[in-house]
């Protein structure tokens, strides 16, 4: 008893006395090192304290403010970080054999912080949208209420163009093409890696860009919430290290109740029912160092979600519920060489879903059962300082029983390969990359050309930065387009050829003493885009039909003060529809967010988020339908956090105050599914 009594006290004054280190780890050419092994180096500490790079070089490990961080992986040299060292965002390793005469670091004056990932608060964690909010030009669609169906996409494209991983691991649901994110509680959603423009990286549905989800820990804790509307949280987020092996665990419950009033179109006050949510959550990601050589990553997902589903204004469900019970697990094994990696990735995919109506005038009752399996072969091999390339295999199967498509089954094999050349001298990077992707009657190639020059200007702290992608990508036809069931009002199509997509985007950025500044116009060409549109039959059948334009301006800012940190980013939508000669559906004239940490003293920091989405067509003019718009609408969530002393201690209890809708502001995301007003929200962490 006293000895764990004794182990407790070390771990609460190691807290006590620690900070949180962060960043992103790149070798000499400005490539992301991942399954780097970061170690705390405290010879007055018996515990052991370490953690690994994700995919994309990113880590996040807390450590005592006096102690050294020791980075190490095969084909490197090891590197020791000082306390005095740790105000660096990027961390470079060099390979092992290139002497330290001769090591000229690509991009090295160019810290671009907050590069395509989302930063730590608060309103990340605890409020509605999570860190979804804080992406520049990500566009958010939800369905009413926090137990509504949410989707995200870029620059107002369509969701099934916008890919989503958790730890790299596709979550697209193969009956539709999209992910769900309301089956993801908010606390999962407080880091996100986000990519433009990623169809040679993930292949189908990644059109537009792509969201990776990562469960890292920043702080082991416990935590219990209660909000507006009947909102009640708590979980946990622990990490247990070992000399060769960590576990991260991340779980939590979320109740909602949902029920809201909102004034109809004739100013007549409605509640609205059947709006709850009932959601389990549950994540491990376990690393074991079998050797120096060898790391094996297994991760679990699992979520179980049951909800109400009020449906729209005009068809009111106060009956109708949907469960979706998700099971994820993911295996793989990296093996390290001197000048490279191989890594082997096997995972499986289960979902259930069912949807259940008993309304007596149109009873509705559904059953979906879908799973997938992938075998993922990936190896990456530096040739010279200056050259790299990597490989790709991917073979996926995609299965569903459902009581409207039966048993069918989607096999698709996908190939790749990307090359980074790096001119070091002159501070240039290419990379080119190809990939082709087949599956039954529809076989894809796609490609990308990037270039990513850096100008340091003389006898300056300024720097600008210039990148240029162009390439193609593309979406097969999901599961309902193909095999929707030959029916008296729809069915699918078989004949159906893949959506398709070309780009150029081009940006320059400057970073100086001001901050960054950064410019970016984006040019996309669609065509065989898949719309469901009745036949001289009027029975409702998807065809490649459609074909658009879409021109996005984005200007962001980014700067760090000694205790504020700020983003702002502003984004003009130039979209048509070719054949409606019409603005794209729900892609706004324009949108705007603004970011404010502001961190008062080591106890207590505010966030502010407003986030600003323009006018936009909802519904086209028909025969039997008039047009619908949208007027601009914005939105402001607060967030408090402040550490209050318990037991003598400091920082062992933290109070999260969340505001979503702060200014209680009347808006719909979606036609027909109007949103509740102001919510607060309440969080307690206990710190371990």
């Amino acid at each position: 008893m006293i000895q764990k009594s004794y182990i407790l006290l070390v771990i609460l004054l190691t807290n006590l006395l620690g900070q949180t280190f962060s960043g992103t780890i790149k070798d000499i050419s400005g490539e992301p090192i991942s399954h780097v092994i970061i170690e705390e180096i405290n010879s007055k500490s018996e515990n052991t304290n370490w953690t690994m790079s994700d995919e994309n070089g990113d880590f996040t490990i807390n450590v005592n403010i006096e102690s050294d961080v020791l980075f190490k992986r095969i084909g490197f040299k090891s590197l020791t970080i000082k306390p005095n060292e740790r105000l660096t965002k990027y961390v470079t390793m060099l390979f092992e054999n290139i002497s330290l005469e001769t090591v000229d670091v690509y991009g090295r004056d160019n810290d671009e912080y907050l590069r395509n990932k989302t930063t730590y608060n608060n309103l990340g964690t605890y409020s509605r949208g999570g860190s979804l909010n804080q992406i520049p030009s990500l566009e958010m669609r939800t369905y009413g209420g926090y137990a509504g169906v949410t989707s995200a996409s870029f620059d107002g494209g369509y969701a099934r163009h916008t890919k989503v991983l958790y730890n790299g691991v596709d979550l697209t649901d193969a009956m539709n093409g999209q992910a769900d994110l309301s089956t993801l509680p908010s606390f999962a959603l407080k880091s996100i890696n986000y990519k433009l423009n990623s169809g040679t990286k993930y292949g189908s549905g990644s059109i537009d860009g792509s969201l990776n989800i990562n469960n890292n820990i920043k702080n082991n804790n416990v935590f219990y919430g209660i909000g507006d509307y009947g909102f009640s949280q708590f979980g946990a987020n622990y990490s247990i290290d070992r000399t060769t092996s960590k576990r991260n665990i991340v779980f939590g419950k979320t109740s909602y109740n949902g029920d809201f009033k909102f004034k109809n179109a004739n100013g007549e006050e409605i509640k609205r029912s059947n709006n709850y949510l009932d959601q389990f959550f549950l994540a491990m990601d376990r690393q074991f160092i079998v050797r120096d050589d060898l790391i094996v990553n297994i991760m679990t997902l699992k979520t179980e979600n049951t909800r109400g589903l009020s449906g729209s204004t005009s068809f009111p469900s106060p009956n109708a519920t949907r469960t979706d019970d998700f099971e994820l697990f993911a295996l793989s094994f990296n093996k390290f060489f001197d000048k490279g990696f191989l890594k082997v990735q096997m995972n499986r995919s289960s979902n259930d879903q069912v949807y259940d109506d008993s309304n007596a005038s149109f009873p509705v009752f559904s059953e979906h059962n879908l799973d997938y399996t992938s075998f993922e072969l990936k190896g990456k091999q530096s040739i010279t300082k200056s050259l790299n390339y990597e490989a790709l295999f991917n073979q996926k199967t995609e299965r569903v029983d459902s009581s409207d498509l039966e048993k069918r089954e989607l096999k698709t094999t996908s190939l790749s390969l990307t090359g980074n050349y790096v001119n070091l001298e002159n501070d240039f990077k290419i990379s080119p990359s190809l990939r082709f992707d087949s599956r039954k009657e529809n076989e894809k190639s796609t490609f990308n050309l990037g270039l990513e020059a850096l100008n340091q200007l003389n006898h300056s702290n300024s720097s600008f930065d210039f990148n240029l992608d162009i390439g193609s990508s593309f979406q097969f036809p999901t599961m309902n387009d193909l095999f929707w069931p030959d029916g008296l009002y729809s069915g699918g199509n078989e004949e159906l050829k893949p959506e398709e997509s070309e780009y150029m985007a081009i940006s320059i950025s400057n970073l100086s003493s001001i901050g960054k500044i950064k410019l970016t116009a984006s040019f996309k060409d669609y065509e065989n885009l898949i719309l469901w549109q009745p036949n001289e039959s009027l029975k409702y059948i998807p065809i490649n039909v459609s074909s658009a334009e879409r021109t996005s301006y984005n200007l962001q800012y980014l700067k760090e003060f000694p205790r504020l940190q700020m983003q702002l980013t502003y984004n003009l939508y130039d979209s048509i529809d070719k054949d409606m000669d019409e603005k794209l559906l729900y892609v706004p004239d324009s949108s705007a967010s603004l970011l404010l940490i502001f961190k008062q003293n080591n106890s207590t920091s505010y966030s502010i988020n407003y986030k600003l989405t323009g006018d936009r067509i909802l519904q086209y003019g028909s025969d039997w339908a008039n047009a619908v718009k949208d007027k601009a609408f914005g939105l402001v969530s607060f967030g408090l956090s402040k550490n209050i002393a318990f037991g003598g201690n400091q920082n062992m209890v933290k109070a999260n105050l969340a505001i979503d809708n702060l200014l209680d502001e009347v808006y719909i995301s979606t036609i027909g599914y109007p949103e509740p007003g102001r919510s607060m929200n309440l969080t307690i962490e206990y710190q371990l």
